[in-house]
């Protein structure tokens, strides 16, 4: 709501969600002009939860109780196909334990391609309305692609997953594009 109190118009209203999310300015006959917040710290700090806490294995293979500090990264191969034939675990639950494995191991291959591309455009002075709407992309292609990459299991829907990864990709590569042309 304004100063005055009183409610903006609908059209008001948009603007004011956009420059909250930091993707336009807001009108001068709004406010006075300020300048747009950069989301490039959250964006990063989220992504790095997203890709090395959120998508890891750790706690899901806990639930399970196939989680081996010793030597990690083998837990499945070790001893998931144990945990089926000893009715542990379903054969399901474990491709879903994989999968899940193999989109942490891709969201934290992605994330350096993420940090470069913010860092060159932060440091080339890209617009920030610009920037923020690139994050978005990104961050919200990959939440795309891990739900995708966890829970799809047909064999032609596990095209969507491809498409969240090449959005991704796509925002990092128009970041340093960008980031390019106007540091030339």
């Amino acid at each position: 709501m304004p100063p005055s109190g009183r409610t903006l118009p609908h059209n008001h209203q948009l603007w004011t969600l956009l420059t909250n999310l930091g993707l336009s300015s807001p009108p001068l006959s709004l406010t006075s002009p300020s300048p747009i917040p950069s989301y490039a710290s959250r964006f990063l700090i989220f992504n790095f939860i997203y890709a090395y806490g959120i998508l890891s294995t750790r706690f899901v293979k806990r639930y399970y109780g196939f989680d081996h500090n010793a030597c990690p990264r083998q837990d499945v191969e070790r001893y998931g196909e144990k945990m089926v034939r000893d009715g542990k675990i379903s054969r399901g639950a474990l491709e879903r334990v994989r999968r899940m494995e193999n989109a942490h191991a891709n969201s934290v291959e992605g994330y350096a391609v993420f940090v470069a591309g913010v860092l060159l455009a932060l440091h080339a002075g890209v617009p920030t309305e610009k920037l923020n709407g690139l994050m978005a992309v990104y961050s919200l292609s990959r939440i795309g692609f891990g739900l995708a990459y966890v829970f799809i299991e047909n064999e032609h829907l596990a095209l969507v997953r491809t498409v969240f990864w090449y959005a991704a990709q796509i925002s990092c590569i128009t970041m340093m594009a960008m980031a390019g042309k106007m540091m030339r």
